[in-house]
């Protein structure tokens, strides 16, 4: 399986428990892999037999920022979701990061993964 990556999508949101963060919003970062067969681009050079990385940008960009989640394992799953209904990948890994997070201690970000296939989010 060939892979298609987009790393370390900055994105502003409103995401998280504590209620400052709602109010006022973080930056994020997001790294998505969507695994398809990418052989027949690669032999035609043709976008249309590939994924177009804009599209992903604005699709992902879109569904991260539609609406604030407690959990980035739930903002995760909405991106995912909306990558799966629009792209025709067979797994798609959703990577977000959060660097600043409100606990006391020391660390350069919280980070989230959700790796899934098709059939187990559009199907759930």
């Amino acid at each position: 399986m060939d892979i298609i990556r987009l790393n370390n999508i900055s994105l502003f949101a409103r995401h998280g428990v504590a209620p400052q963060e709602r109010e006022l919003g973080q930056r994020f970062l997001v790294d998505i892999e969507l695994a398809t067969d990418l052989t027949a681009a690669a032999q035609q050079d043709d976008l249309t037999r590939s994924i177009d990385y804009q599209a992903v940008y604005h699709a992902a960009a879109g569904a991260f920022t539609a609406s604030p989640c407690q959990l980035l394992e739930h903002a995760a799953w909405q991106v995912m979701k909306a990558l799966f209904q629009r792209f025709p990948a067979e797994e798609i890994t959703v990577r977000i990061r959060k660097p600043s997070i409100p606990i006391d201690g020391v660390m350069d970000a919280a980070e989230v993964e959700l790796s899934r296939h098709r059939e187990e989010v559009l199907d759930g």
